[in-house]
């Protein structure tokens, strides 16, 4: 049997998921009576799940997560158990790429400012927008979806430098830094763009001293985990101009309160967690489950599987 506990997945994806498996499919807000106890697969986005639930799953042989981050998902027990956990990582790389390079372009060719002069029938043309050509685009995590971003940077002729673990050259990025290099690369950067994992490391991987390093017309993207950014820090870099601008698709905590002092601030363009979330979403997902699902009757190592002690 399997338990889905994304309610979007009920209806057309769930008739999907039972014809492909031909298991017994329950959705955990919907159906009242579930048989935790016979549950083989489960099926999650992993966010802010209850796994209270997790130790009447005495049959659970593997956990897919419908997303990449996965840093909700309690390791200890599930290593204890032996427990495959497998993402969906590599459906990201085309929706972000293009959000990415759309808010670039966005900003360099100031639209925001034409939206504005549109409501106020003003037709101003003394301020020249800019060029992405002569751009350096730092690119914080060089997996999957960052060189696709590296990809599209190029061409547009942008110097394109990257940051992993281990400072190893990856194609279409020019310069690839590592650790003991972050803030010599941070103080090039027109453009950041945060992809890290979420780990111990990399919690407010931008804080007061990183803000303190970039040039003042830096502007930041983060579509990777909300707690890479300290916001209160950054809020304080925007008031007092030490960096140009920043778009957050992700937050410290999600939803984002309407208290939230992000929105208040101009200088930052908010978006719903939605960079990666297209019309194809759940066709990508479903086409992942169903080449594990296959190596999983088989009984053969899974795709995208998660390492435990990384985390990701």
């Amino acid at each position: 049997m399997i338990l889905i506990t994304i309610d979007e997945l009920q209806g057309d994806i769930q008739q999907q998921i039972e014809d492909l498996t031909g298991l017994k499919t329950y959705i955990k807000d919907i159906d009242k009576h579930i048989p935790y106890e016979d549950i083989e697969i489960l099926i999650t986005f992993g966010l802010k799940e209850d796994w209270s639930k997790f130790e009447q799953m005495s049959s659970l042989k593997w956990i897919q997560v419908f997303q990449t981050g996965v840093e909700h998902v309690p390791f200890s027990s599930i290593e204890a158990r032996g427990i495959p956990v497998t993402n969906v990582r590599n459906i990201y790389g085309t929706p972000i790429s293009e959000y990415v390079m759309g808010i670039i372009l966005y900003e360099i060719k100031h639209l925001n400012r034409f939206i504005k002069n549109k409501r106020l029938k003003r037709y101003d043309r003394t301020i020249l927008t800019d060029e992405a050509g002569n751009k350096t685009i730092g690119i914080f995590g060089t997996g999957a979806i960052g060189k696709e971003v590296a990809k599209k940077a190029k061409a547009f002729h942008m110097n394109v430098l990257g940051f992993n673990s281990n400072g190893r050259d990856v194609s279409n990025f020019d310069q690839v830094f590592t650790w003991d290099q972050k803030e010599t690369m941070l103080q090039q950067c027109d453009f950041i763009v945060l992809l890290l994992p979420l780990t111990d490391e990399t919690v407010h991987f931008l804080n007061d001293s990183e803000f303190s390093l970039m040039k003042d017309n830096a502007y930041i993207i983060n579509v990777g985990r909300g707690p890479l950014i300290n916001e209160h820090a950054l809020l304080r870099a925007l008031e007092n101009e030490k960096i140009k601008g920043a778009a957050l698709d992700v937050f410290e905590e999600e939803p984002l309160s309407a208290s939230s002092p992000l929105w208040e601030m101009d200088k930052l363009l908010l978006t719903p967690h939605l960079s990666g979330k297209t019309v194809y979403f759940y066709k990508r997902c479903m086409d992942i489950f169903t080449e594990n699902f296959l190596l999983f009757q088989q009984g053969k190592r899974l795709s995208y599987l998660i390492d435990y002690v990384k985390g990701y």
